[in-house]
């Protein structure tokens, strides 16, 4: 593949770059978007256009697929990556994206191919594309799904392009019209969320500075210190950011913090603190007085938590690399916060290609580290102190039950209601704090606060 490419749309070489890399190599889509951003050189349209393109393909590729099988004569597998993502590509523009013609995504897309594998490559994606292409300018349909009544978990899982193992989990405990809203939820491009460091701003002055600098901004729907921001925001470059005033983060993880009850001078333990997002908001919930240690398993990660402490300008955070599941203190903490290693299935909108990392076979695993965490916490606490354990999924055997089968072993812990920790809507029939994407309409979150007697 040539390093300088001579097409007309190097937006769309440099995606067909990195979806390659990402079916060949099982590269994490962010990654490869970031490596490839400082390749490129892009002017701001076209590094929108790639991203848009890069995010939309691996979003969509069971659906794109199960279109394309019935136009590729042999199926997509004999095909050469470089085609196949090709034919992606092309087909995203013509199914999902109005702002480009028709004729226009075709013919860059066909020459993209032209470069990249070759004459005989874009004549077949020039076939292919140009027949969908065609039905679709005659407003017939390209493909037919399994019908839902038949087949409702096959039926949400091509059309909304999920894994069925994931379809087939929500169906069940959120009925077919709760399931197919929460695939909807997660296809759909969320906005930047902001959490304003409230000891170095405020959210109006920050509101404020966004819409003079032309963005739309809006306040976060239960979050104080919460600014949810539409269109195209260099984070890095914005002073507000490098002047420790914001970090991102979304509300639904934002509000976790509320539930240990924080206050200046208290011993707090992040048991897997990195990046630092919940770290530093339970700084600013203690006034940046008293001291937490912030423990991760992983060195790297752990980087990024010092870089956020010290742009926010927090000096109680002490910062130790840790296996979470082996005490290490001794009742030591008045508060401990576990944010578990988990699937992950309330945060799918933020990443194109977690869905596809994700088995239903790693609850396995993931359930028995998270136990490790509560039990080695569960040491770590001083009698009288809280714990909250939270995760960024819905599946009941990563949170209530997890929670449920610890209280069964240790009865020296008592449950304790978030009602009045959180807002209301938020705080489930059991007393958890827990956030529906397809219902609050932001991220998915668990909580559960745990006391230690005694004290």
């Amino acid at each position: 593949m040539p390093a300088h490419p001579s097409v007309r749309s190097p937006a769309r070489y440099y995606a067909l770059k990195a979806l390659y890399r990402i079916e060949t190599r099982a590269a994490y889509a962010d990654y490869v978007l970031q490596a490839l951003r400082r390749e490129a050189e892009l002017s701001p349209r076209d590094q929108d256009l790639l991203t848009t393109l890069v995010d939309g393909v691996t979003i969509w590729r069971k659906t794109l697929d199960w279109v394309l099988t019935r136009y590729v004569r042999g199926g997509l597998e004999r095909l050469d990556p470089w085609v196949r993502n090709a034919l992606r590509m092309g087909l995203y523009q013509l199914m999902f994206l109005d702002r480009i013609p028709h004729w226009a995504a075709v013919h860059e897309t066909v020459e993209v191919a032209r470069a990249v594998a070759g004459e005989g490559a874009a004549a077949l994606v020039n076939a292919v594309l140009r027949r969908i292409s065609a039905r679709l300018e005659q407003g017939r349909p390209v493909a037919t799904f399994p019908p839902i009544e038949i087949d409702p978990v096959a039926h949400l899982a091509i059309r909304y392009s999920f894994p069925e193992w994931m379809v087939r989990r929500w169906i069940t405990r959120y009925g077919m019209e709760g399931a197919r809203e929460l695939c909807r939820f997660h296809n759909t491009p969320r906005p930047l969320s902001l959490r304003v460091n409230r000891l170095r701003a405020t959210r109006e002055e920050i509101l404020a500075d966004l819409e003079a600098r032309g963005l739309r901004a809006r306040p976060g729907a239960y979050h104080p210190y919460i600014v949810q921001v539409e269109g195209g925001l260099d984070l890095a470059a914005w002073p507000a950011y490098q002047e420790g005033k914001v970090i991102a983060q979304d509300e639904a993880a934002a509000l976790v913090p509320y539930l240990m009850d924080l206050r200046p001078g208290l011993r707090v333990l992040d048991l897997c603190a990195a990046p630092g997002g919940k770290t530093t908001a339970i700084a600013e919930g203690m006034g940046d007085r008293g001291i937490i240690v912030a423990a991760d398993a992983h060195f790297g990660r752990l980087r990024r938590l010092r870089e956020h402490a010290l742009r926010m300008g927090f000096t109680i955070i002490r910062v130790i690399q840790a296996d979470g599941q082996r005490p290490f203190l001794s009742e030591w903490a008045d508060r401990i916060l576990i944010d578990a290693p988990c699937l992950g299935t309330g945060v799918l909108a933020r990443r194109s290609d977690a869905r596809w990392h994700k088995q239903e076979s790693d609850l396995i695993n993931l359930t028995r580290i998270q136990r490790g965490l509560l039990e080695a916490a569960a040491r770590m606490l001083r009698p009288g102190g809280r714990l909250v354990y939270s995760t960024c999924s819905l599946e009941p055997e990563e949170n209530e039950e997890q929670i449920h089968a610890f209280l069964r072993d240790h009865p020296e812990f008592r449950f304790v209601s978030a009602q009045g920790k959180v807002p209301s809507p938020l705080v489930d029939a059991e007393g958890f704090y827990r956030v529906l994407p397809h219902i609050h309409h932001m991220d998915g979150a668990f909580g559960a606060i745990l006391e230690k007697a005694g004290g």
